[in-house]
């Protein structure tokens, strides 16, 4: 089956036609190779220490050390795109929620704007003093690499790396980079393009098995709590547990769990038009030798990690699991 290229005209996104402020350098595609510059990539992107990033995350503000004040109470969702990042912080935030019933309303966990509630930090969109002025306990996201937490220095704040199986990830994020408006990554490949770039070296954020082994690897020593994508959609009592745990509150109880549960459950046959929120895509979207093309590369970048689930090397688990 072949997934091609559709521009998204409704949802929340109608009618946006620019992410770009006056002034901003827009990267136009070589006439040639049909490629962005500078890193000749399928999309529109930054380059950062030779390091793609998404337009939206200027180099000023990825690597600005004073861009946040790090509280004890603050913790990072750390991503790459399309990883769980907008269930996690539901999730932190349900269980802020969940121990502290006494939070004014107007708390930005009560907003329902995500980008107000638990903003991208690195998104240009965001000041400083925005930023300073969110009271505690604050929740962050950010798809920076590694090496730029230059913001934080190790044991400032809690960090939640969150990855997911790549090849759920690939199908997910083509649906993000065709659905969304023209202009930001402008992609206007096959899906079967779009695997080959994700092998090859990956889209706005590059490669994601380099992405994620950096922060596996953690050789700076923060304070992080790794966790999959699947143990929070399939076995989410379980991350649930983990996340509680790591931000220091006493065990949730049966009632406690029952609402974050609750309030942190995708309907997935409401998800908007651009989103593939649902463990498994890779089964319907990809052919049986491009999957095991992803588990060779995946058994080669990240076997060596504990806590990597064996669905992400073989093909037979990763499907047997969707039973």
């Amino acid at each position: 089956m072949a997934y091609r290229y559709r521009v998204h005209r409704g949802g929340p996104f109608a009618g946006v036609t620019s992410f770009y402020s006056p002034g901003d350098v827009i990267p136009t595609r070589d006439t040639k190779t049909g490629l962005f510059p500078p890193l000749n990539l399928p999309v529109r992107h930054y380059e950062i220490d030779g390091r793609p990033y998404v337009l939206l995350t200027p180099e000023d503000r990825v690597k600005n050390p004073d861009l946040v004040k790090p509280r004890d109470s603050d913790v990072m969702v750390a991503t790459y795109p399309r990883n769980g990042t907008g269930l996690t912080l539901n999730l932190v935030v349900e269980i802020h929620k969940a121990h502290n019933p006494d939070l004014p309303s107007d708390h930005p966990f009560f907003n329902q704007r995500p980008k107000d509630q638990t903003p991208w930090i690195h998104n240009k969109f965001h000041s400083e003093e925005e930023i300073e002025n969110m009271p505690s306990p604050r929740a962050f996201k950010t798809h920076n690499y590694y090496e730029h937490l230059g913001t934080v220095k190790p044991g400032q704040m809690k960090i939640i790396h969150v990855f997911r199986n790549p090849k759920d990830v690939v199908c997910s994020h083509f649906y993000h980079m065709t659905k969304l408006p023209p202009g930001l990554f402008d992609y206007k490949g096959s899906f079967e393009e779009a695997v080959e770039f994700f092998l090859d070296g990956g889209f706005e954020t590059g490669c994601y098995w380099r992405f994620n082994r950096e922060y596996l690897e953690n050789k700076d020593g923060h304070d992080i709590l790794h966790l999959h994508y699947e143990e929070l959609t399939m076995r989410k009592q379980e991350g649930v547990r983990k996340i509680n745990s790591f931000l220091g509150y006493p065990d949730l109880d049966e009632d406690q769990m029952e609402g974050v549960v609750r309030a942190t459950t995708l309907d997935y046959d409401n998800l908007r038009s651009y989103q593939v929120g649902k463990p498994g895509k890779g089964v319907e979207m990809l052919t049986k030798e491009q999957r095991e093309r992803f588990d060779e590369r995946s058994r080669k970048e990240l076997k060596e990690f504990e806590g990597v689930p064996e669905s992400f090397f073989s093909d037979e688990l990763y499907v047997k699991q969707l039973n």
